[in-house]
């Protein structure tokens, strides 16, 4: 297992921040906007205070949670899709498209040494001998698409797939931070007026935020959500197969 130690020196890779760290960043982010609502001036001070915080490696612990919970909650989400979204499409009783089937079975076949495809009429008798096998080549595939500058669009669906995956899997804590962080600006709010003051500007555009955020936790990161994404990154990670193949010949 990554340790916090060494996602904090690969703080600079493009996964790291985008899959894992931005999605705790997220899940941060009402509080810390209910606490600029309440220390507007303070902001030199708390730049100071997280500046320490990643000088002491806090940002490698909130890469980590991110990842974690998404790692964690995973399988979940596989079990609501009926599979892992490589394995729906390299079946031939859930693939999208048969005719790209049959071109990336044929690839595969080649590409992937000790292991042979299972046919339509085998799958249907063993489905889960023949899940293991197209999971085998997946596998496969992922240490083959690894180099970032010859498989590009691979990486950039990885991405994208994993910080859908991770903050969905952090949905439970940043909807819980979120509550409590409106409640604590509708408290200032409530202070303000009963002291006859009106809130400042900040405040509302703070509570705002956290208001739009909560919105998107409820409504908009699903496993719906996140589907869209892992499919895109299945189809990219099945298409490299062309390319894998281009380089034997």
């Amino acid at each position: 297992m990554t340790s916090p130690v060494d996602v904090f020196f690969n703080i600079s890779d493009r996964y790291v921040r985008r899959a894992r760290l931005q999605p705790s960043l997220l899940t941060a982010l009402p509080a810390a906007l209910a606490v600029m609502a309440y220390f507007p001036g303070g902001l030199i001070g708390w730049g100071i205070l997280w500046s320490a915080l990643v000088t002491c490696g806090g940002t490698a612990l909130l890469a980590q949670l991110a990842r974690d919970r998404g790692k964690r909650k995973e399988p979940e989400l596989f079990q609501t899709w009926a599979g892992k979204p490589t394995t729906r499409f390299l079946r031939h009783r859930t693939a999208p498209n048969p005719v790209i089937l049959n071109r990336q079975h044929r690839r595969l076949q080649l590409l992937v040494t000790g292991i042979r495809i299972p046919t339509s009429d085998e799958e249907r008798c063993d489905p889960a001998h023949a899940d293991h096998v197209y999971d085998a080549c997946t596998a496969f595939l992922i240490e083959k698409t690894r180099n970032k500058e010859r498989f590009p669009l691979v990486f950039e669906e990885n991405c994208n797939y994993g910080f859908r995956r991770n903050l969905w899997g952090m949905k439970p804590i940043g909807l819980t931070v979120s509550l409590l962080s409106v409640g604590a600006i509708a408290l200032l709010f409530l202070i303000d007026f009963q002291n006859a003051l009106m809130p400042p500007p900040l405040s509302f555009v703070c509570g705002g935020l956290i208001l739009a955020l909560i919105v998107g936790w409820i409504a908009w990161f699903t496993p719906s959500w996140v589907k869209i994404a892992a499919d895109s990154y299945a189809e990219r990670l099945l298409a490299s197969c062309d390319s894998l193949e281009s380089q034997q010949t």
